[in-house]
């Protein structure tokens, strides 16, 4: 029995040929799947394909960009020494001091106009207050001699057919003696604080000095010698007929009706209808009183004049306010 011997192809026959370039669908389907994991896991980091990636380094480190980058080199800063240091800081506190000195001298620039400002306003209202205090003492004086006519009138009036003559009785009623300085700028030096102002010591010193002799003890004689006017002209509007006082009054206003003073040209009497001794005496004691009270008060005026002139000479001394 002849044995079939295997027929042998020929490696490079057109049949073996076609055979090798016809896959194996099974080896296929592997070598796909081994191609897609490091696409996938690739595509996550750079999207490049798999097959352009060499090393990678490359994608980590890209050499072209950074042979590419600029460096910035700082600038080398030079080292001082101690005498600059000190010379910077000596610059630093003239600047300061210079400073603080301009705006020490600009203060005391405006704090000196301010002061002169004070003084001078001060100075006219020195003259204003002394020649008010002339004026009442010259009422005092004038007032004086009619005040003793008056008590005698009034503690005698049976000899004067019981009636307050006018010739002696009108200007008691009619001139106020007292005068009540204000004080405007010395009280707007201190209320403001501004007394500090006065660089002149004596001169600061004399308008304190002025000021609480004024507000003290001249203005407690004021008091009491209102308070004696008062007291009489309750005692007058207790024991008189007023009768002709009225129509004098009518004639004032009716003669001095666009007057902003009160002006009497005319004389009135006052007749007495209370005759009781005792009450009599009350209307002479108070006249007497008002005499006293004046009295008192005019040596407050005196004062008050003289310290007020005192003042004046001493501020125009020192700033030379007389000269302008």
């Amino acid at each position: 029995m002849n044995e079939r011997s295997p027929k042998v192809r020929k490696s490079g026959s057109p049949a073996d040929e076609q055979k090798a370039e016809r896959p194996n669908p099974k080896a296929r389907k592997m070598q796909e799947q081994e191609e897609v994991k490091p696409n996938q896991a690739n595509n996550s980091e750079v999207d490049i394909p798999h097959s352009k990636i060499k090393n990678k380094s490359d994608i980590e480190h890209p050499t072209s960009e950074i042979s590419n980058m600029e460096v910035h080199h700082h600038p080398e800063i030079e080292k001082k020494g101690l005498r600059e240091y000190i010379f910077e800081g000596l610059m630093i506190f003239l600047a300061v001091m210079m400073g603080y000195f301009a705006e020490s001298a600009r203060e005391h620039l405006s704090d000196g106009a301010k002061e002169k400002d004070y003084l001078y306003a001060l100075s006219a209202e020195l003259k204003s207050d002394t020649a008010m205090y002339s004026s009442s003492l010259h009422k005092v004086f004038y007032l004086r001699p009619l005040l003793d006519s008056l008590y005698n009138n009034a503690r005698h009036p049976a000899e004067y057919k019981f009636i307050l003559l006018g010739k002696w009785n009108t200007p008691v009623n009619e001139y106020g003696v007292t005068y009540w300085p204000a004080l405007i700028i010395i009280q707007q030096l201190k209320s403001s604080g501004n007394l500090r102002l006065i660089q002149n010591q004596p001169v600061a010193q004399k308008i304190i000095e002025y000021e609480t002799f004024v507000e003290g003890d001249y203005k407690e004689d004021i008091n009491d010698v209102n308070k004696a006017y008062n007291t009489l002209y309750a005692l007058e509007d207790a024991m008189c007929d007023y009768t002709d006082f009225n129509k004098q009054v009518n004639k004032n206003m009716q003669m001095y009706p666009d007057k902003d003073v009160m002006r009497s040209s005319f004389m009135y009497d006052m007749p007495l209808f209370e005759k009781d001794p005792v009450k009599i005496n009350q209307l002479a004691n108070s006249v007497v009183n008002i005499n006293a009270r004046n009295w008192g008060y005019m040596t407050r005026l005196n004062k008050a004049k003289n310290e007020a002139a005192a003042l004046l000479k001493l501020i125009n001394e020192k700033y030379h306010f007389d000269h302008e």
